[in-house]
Parts: structure tokens; C-alpha cells; sequence
């Protein structure tokens, strides 16, 4: 008898741990207007604040993409936003003392472009920065910007 219990223990054991460990959801993904936001590296280097990513557009093949380089921060821990220096999009280059608002792109379907966003010069709040927040255009409504938190 005490067999029998045993390997039906056994038995439900295997049968239900599968179960519970493929139900699991990955909570890091990033997803806001089906795009993903992945974070790559954020490193300091003197008083440069560099931060990688990759996008990858799900949806709409292409895709517009388009980054409001004037509201897109980096938020410190004290919760106050910093502007960043430049951004560059695959080979597209914005600094922000252009004044250009706008960095365009052409995002294609589950293709990743890598992004740079480079932070300048810092401080040392910047340099204990957990969060970026990347403004860019909505898929649905022209003229409606979203933003983005990347947390690091």
C-alpha cells in the first residue's frame, strides 16, 4: 500500500511540475505600441552616461518610428529628468545641440535596431540613474506620443 502512494505521489508530481514551470511569464519584457524595448548595457565612462538598446517592431511592417529627442530623459533617483547629448538609430545621429526634435526612423518587422542614447556631462545623481524614458510617436494616432521606461 504505502508503495502504491508513492509512486502515485510519484507519478503527480511529474505530471504537475512541468506544468507550473512552462506557465511562468517573463516579467522583463518591455513591450509598449508592439514594439519591444530591450536594454543591452548602460556603462560610465568618465562623465558619459551610455546606454544600449535594441527595438524590434512585432506589428506593422514597416513602421514609422519616431523618437521625441527633447522629452525623452534620463530619470534619476531623485526622480528629476536629464536630457540627453545624442541618440543614434541604426547609421541616423541626433545630438541635441542640432535642435532637430525629431529622430525618424523605418523600423521592419521583427528586425532589432540597436539604439544609443548618450548622457552628458554627469552628474552624480545621473551616474545612480535606474530609468530612461523614451517618447516616441503612437501606431494608432498621429500626433499622440508615448513614452517608454526602461529600467536598468
Amino acid at each position: 500500500m504505502m508503495k502504491k502512494l508513492m509512486v502515485l505521489a510519484l507519478l503527480g508530481f511529474l505530471f504537475f511540475v512541468p506544468r507550473l514551470v512552462f506557465g511562468q511569464e517573463d516579467t522583463t519584457v518591455n513591450i509598449v505600441d508592439d514594439i519591444q524595448f530591450d536594454l543591452k548595457s548602460k556603462v560610465v565612462n568618465g562623465d558619459t552616461l551610455q546606454v544600449d538598446l535594441f527595438v524590434i517592431s512585432y506589428e506593422k511592417d514597416p513602421r514609422d518610428f519616431r523618437l521625441n529627442v527633447f522629452a525623452s530623459t534620463l530619470v534619476d533617483g531623485e526622480g528629476k529628468s536629464h536630457m540627453l547629448h545624442s541618440v543614434k538609430m541604426g547609421r541616423v545621429l541626433v545630438l541635441l545641440s542640432q535642435r532637430q526634435n525629431y529622430l525618424n526612423y523605418l523600423l521592419k518587422q521583427d528586425v532589432p535596431v540597436g539604439i544609443t542614447v548618450k548622457f552628458s556631462p554627469l552628474s552624480a545623481a545621473m551616474k545612480k540613474a535606474k530609468e530612461m524614458k523614451l517618447v516616441f510617436e503612437s501606431l494608432e494616432e498621429e500626433g499622440k506620443f508615448i513614452e517608454a521606461r526602461i529600467r536598468f
